[in-house]
């Protein structure tokens, strides 16, 4: 009977270490993702001349919600369009926070296999597209929901003299019926620079 005491004791000590670990990953996260400069890049919201020495790089991610009403007594947080969605970049200690408007968006729950499309249903998609100018050369980019305490860090080398894409794509929670879905919420990004996925 001691035994299984004692073995349930250190299984919960560590149970406890582990989910502190990641709680302070997260901090640390979201801590460096707070704006320390603001020489890194600019904001694009027009067709400015490309200045030398300069590149523009466009970002882009989205995320798609269920309604509001969705979750069986809200037991999780659901969200109408009008109230937008926050994306959250940090380059190189640079913080730009964006909030973006969502759209409802119904699309098919299965493709012609039968299978379940990840963003199939009926939801509020939150699309950001964006375009900063900074240096070519290497960063390091943290993009993040604060809505969701999601932070991930990637690092990216931009060329000079070509166009540059940094893509968020999302991933969804996996059900109890093993398959993704955003009526399950975000699990994670991939990150892709100009189409390849960065590791």
């Amino acid at each position: 009977m001691r035994t299984r005491t004692l073995i349930s004791i250190f299984i919960g000590i560590a149970l406890l270490i582990g989910l502190g670990g990641c709680g302070s990953a997260v901090k640390q996260i979201t801590a460096e993702s707070q704006s320390m400069r603001t020489d890194v890049f600019i904001e694009v919201k027009d067709q400015q001349p490309l200045p030398e020495g300069i590149v523009d790089l466009t970002v882009k991610a989205s995320i798609k919600t269920p309604r509001k009403g969705y979750y069986l007594l809200e037991s999780r947080p659901s969200r109408e369009e009008k109230e937008g969605y926050l994306f959250e970049l940090n380059i190189d200690g640079q913080e730009i926070v964006w909030k973006v408007q969502g759209k409802p968006e119904i699309t098919p729950r299965w493709d012609e296999n039968g299978r379940i499309i990840p963003e199939g249903g009926q939801g509020i998609r939150y699309v950001l597209d964006k375009k900063i100018r900074l240096r070519p050369g290497s960063h390091h980019v943290i993009f993040g929901l604060p809505d969701e305490n999601y932070y991930t860090e990637v690092k990216v080398s931009l060329k000079k003299g070509e166009p540059n894409t940094l893509e968020f794509q999302p991933v969804y929670v996996m059900g109890r019926k093993h398959h993704r879905s955003f009526y399950h919420g975000i699990k994670s990004y991939d990150a892709l620079l100009d189409g390849t996925q960065i590791k």
